[in-house]
């Protein structure tokens, strides 16, 4: 019986598209190019679930600045320059704010406590001037303490295992967010804050594949039982609700009950607290407790947002690097101008140096656009009707900004294939840098990252303290004696990671190592 309705649910879901797609043929501006579409499930067989960036490059060259899939009678609309992004996401912002409801992700695993996936609403309102009031720019130095003390750390790592270059670098992340956002020293290994958020995460990375569940595109099927046949994704999602939420409220209590101690660092949770506790005497219990819900869903969303996107940006770095030594040689050489001191030893660099190393910078501009972390963003929804270019685009249409495609326009970056810091950076002969990419890597218009001052800070101290105390290069053969070749390729999905290379690390000097063991010294 309950295949019988799911068909007839398919049968008047194809007759109302059909209906609609007619009449608005007849009246209204024609859809986006797309790929040649089936009836009734549209380009649901083009959609990639792997190599997407190849095959979306090949359908922006292909269409342009603007193009469109239909699936299920849904649109999504792309787009790949940064010119649309602007005109779309940044002057159209009220109508362009809005997120799709994800259904496995959102209803069944319980993560509509995380405002970058909730609907432009009070709630998300409040998230977003709670983050942006402790992360904006002025705010965000508070914090830079934090960030050193975890890149020397990150160092000390380094020395000691230097062949564990992703595990080191997902504890740098880790302890970095960690702290900024809850004030909580990680363990060394084994961390249950950590553990749990790297389950949590890798969950929403799974269910947040195109087409991984159908129930997103039939959204009937949630009230599905467990019990039934082929509803084994009711069961997956009570096992990851259950991990989103104590990656959520676990680091959440713990400041509270430091806080109750006396004992808590500063935080971002900390300060809201402390705050929220100076005004309690003004507000009632029940204002109390929904500010404490935005402090609490504000701050996950923070670690789960800054996590994932440090580790994939610094494991891009290390990559850049192995793969061009000309340009790890220029910014040690900019480096090297900045702190060695009078005694010709190098100290470690800090955010006063920042002004004085516009390489450096230039090398995370790079980064960011070279191989941008989260190619596809998170999609945007289109709350009325539109037209853009001539085209339609119908209200609840997702939009994708296709960063990637953005970052390597070959109008906006010369020679976009290519890693080259130097395009940042002005030119001998009067002309512009190019543009910077964080304008475009961390999101557009309301939905541009609250944290982004915050996610640059702690990756520009990482990269500019490792740069300054090691030497990365290509592995070398046992057998041969020389450089392994390096293969390049990235994960597929919402956040992207180089995929595992060679490697080989070293330190500069052993005055580096004596530098970097005696950070060990200064830890608060």
């Amino acid at each position: 019986m309950a295949y019988v309705l799911v068909l007839l649910f398919l049968a008047l879901i194809y007759v109302c598209c059909h209906r609609r797609l007619f009449l608005r043929g007849l009246s209204k501006p024609p859809f986006p190019p797309s790929p040649d579409s089936f009836p009734f499930i549209g380009n649901l067989l083009d959609i990639p679930t792997q190599n997407e960036i190849q095959v979306y490059h090949q359908w922006a060259r292909k269409f342009g600045a603007i193009m469109s899939v239909t699936v299920f009678g849904r649109s999504v609309i792309y787009l790949n320059s940064i010119a649309a992004a602007k005109d779309i996401f940044e002057k159209r912002s009220s109508n362009y704010s809005e997120r799709t409801k994800l259904h496995m992700i959102n209803d069944l695993m319980g993560w509509d406590w995380s405002f970058a996936m909730h609907p432009n609403d009070k709630y998300w309102r409040k998230c977003r001037k709670c983050v942006h009031d402790q992360f904006q720019p002025s705010s965000a130095r508070l914090f830079h303490p934090t960030h050193i003390r975890h890149a020397h750390a990150l160092l000390r790592r380094m020395v000691d295992s230097p062949q564990d270059l992703e595990g080191n670098l997902r504890h740098y992340a880790a302890a970095t967010v960690m702290g900024v956002a809850y004030g909580i020293q990680i363990a060394d290994s084994g961390d249950r804050y950590v553990r749990a958020a790297e389950e949590a995460l890798q969950s929403v990375a799974i269910a947040g594949t195109p087409g991984a569940f159908l129930v997103d595109i039939l959204p009937i099927l949630k009230y599905v039982p467990e019990w039934f046949p082929g509803a084994s994704f009711k069961r997956k999602a009570r096992e990851w609700k259950r991990l989103s939420y104590e990656m959520r409220d676990a680091p959440f209590n713990a400041v509270k009950a430091s806080l109750a101690r006396g004992e808590a660092r500063p935080s971002f949770v900390t300060n809201h607290l402390e705050k929220l506790a100076a005004e309690s005497q003004k507000i009632n219990k029940s204002s109390i407790a929904e500010q404490e819900k935005i402090i609490k869903g504000s701050a996950g969303t923070v670690y789960a947002a800054g996590n994932d996107s440090i580790v994939g940006t610094l494991h891009t770095f290390f990559l850049a690097m192995i793969l061009h030594p000309a340009v790890q040689c220029k910014a040690q050489a900019e480096l090297d101008d900045v702190l060695v001191m009078d005694n010709g030893e190098r100290r470690l660099p800090d955010y006063s140096d920042r002004s004085n190393l516009p390489y450096i910078d230039a090398v995370l501009k790079e980064v960011l656009r070279w191989a941008p972390v989260a190619p596809l963003g998170l999609p945007h929804m289109a709350k009325n009707d539109d037209t853009y270019d001539g085209y339609l685009i119908p209200a609840g249409s997702l939009i994708v900004g296709f960063v990637w495609e953005m970052l390597h326009d070959p109008s906006v970056y010369t020679d976009p294939s290519s890693f080259s810091p130097e395009r940042f950076l002005p030119k001998e002969d009067g002309r512009n840098p190019e543009p910077d990419p964080s304008q475009v890597a961390f999101g557009f218009g309301r939905r541009i990252c609250p944290g982004r001052h915050m996610g640059s800070a702690a990756l520009w101290i990482a990269i500019t303290s490792f740069l300054a105390s090691f030497d990365i290069s290509p592995a070398i053969n046992p057998d041969t004696g020389l450089e392994e070749e390096v293969k390049v390729g990235f994960t597929s999905g919402l956040v992207c990671h180089p995929l595992p290379f060679t490697y080989r690390i070293t330190p500069r000097s052993e005055n580096a190592v004596a530098h970097i063991r005696q950070t060990a010294d200064f830890e608060s």
